[in-house]
C-alpha cells in the first residue's frame, strides 16, 4: 500500500508541475487542483489496472490494457482540467495530454 501511495504522491506532485507551465497562476489552487483531480483518476485507474492485471496474468508493463486505462485518465481529466481552471477545451486536452504522458512514462521508469 506504501507503493501505491508514493505513485500517488509522485504523480500529484509531476502533474501539478505541468499545471504550472501552462496555467502560470495562483500556485496554492493549482496545487489543490492538481490534488482533486489525481484523487479522482489514479485510485480509480490502479484499482481497474491492478484487476486487469490480476485477472489477464499480465506481467510486461505497456499492454493494452494499461492504454486503455490511460486513455479514460487522460479524457477524464480534459473534462476536469478544463471545469476546475476555466480554461478552453483545447487548452485543456494538450495540458492533460501533457501531463498524462510525463506520468506515463515516469511509470516505466520508476
Amino acid at each position: 500500500m506504501a507503493g501505491y501511495f508514493t505513485a500517488l504522491i509522485i504523480t500529484i506532485a509531476v502533474e501539478y508541475i505541468v499545471y504550472l507551465l501552462f496555467i502560470r497562476t495562483k500556485p496554492l489552487q493549482t496545487l489543490f487542483y492538481a490534488i482533486i483531480i489525481n484523487c479522482i483518476t489514479h485510485p480509480a485507474a490502479y484499482f481497474v489496472y491492478s484487476q486487469l492485471a490480476e485477472k489477464y496474468d499480465i506481467t510486461d508493463l505497456f499492454n493494452i490494457y494499461f492504454l486503455i486505462v490511460e486513455i479514460i485518465v487522460f479524457l477524464t481529466e480534459i473534462v476536469l482540467v478544463s471545469i476546475l481552471f476555466k480554461i478552453k477545451l483545447s487548452k485543456a486536452v494538450l495540458i492533460s495530454f501533457t501531463a498524462n504522458l510525463v506520468t506515463a512514462i515516469l511509470s516505466f521508469v520508476v
